[in-house]
């Protein structure tokens, strides 16, 4: 991803891994002028990038942080098991 160095864009790239970060137009240009040519640096970008944010944005995350949440909460009010089908047939 070539990406803006402003605002939450920053939070949702890793440097060197996934992204590149400008500060110009020309930067952003430049950027592709790197990859075109690089097309293997270009896969492993967009697959290191995709893996990162199924991670860390997508709905399924917060979903099983939710629940963990939940779980946690329950452990600690004495509960030494989740209640009867509370994660559905599939458990964790």
């Amino acid at each position: 991803m070539i990406g803006g160095a402003v605002g939450g864009i920053q939070a949702q790239l890793i440097r060197g891994v996934n992204r590149f970060l400008v500060h110009s137009s020309e930067e952003a240009a430049s950027r592709p002028r790197f990859l075109l040519p690089h097309p293997r640096a270009a896969e492993q970008m967009g697959v290191k990038g995709r893996k990162y944010v199924r991670r860390n944005f997508l709905i399924a995350r917060q979903v099983r942080n939710y629940l963990s949440l939940m779980l946690t909460s329950l452990h600690q009010k004495g509960a030494s098991t989740p209640p009867e089908g509370a994660l559905g047939r599939s458990g964790w």
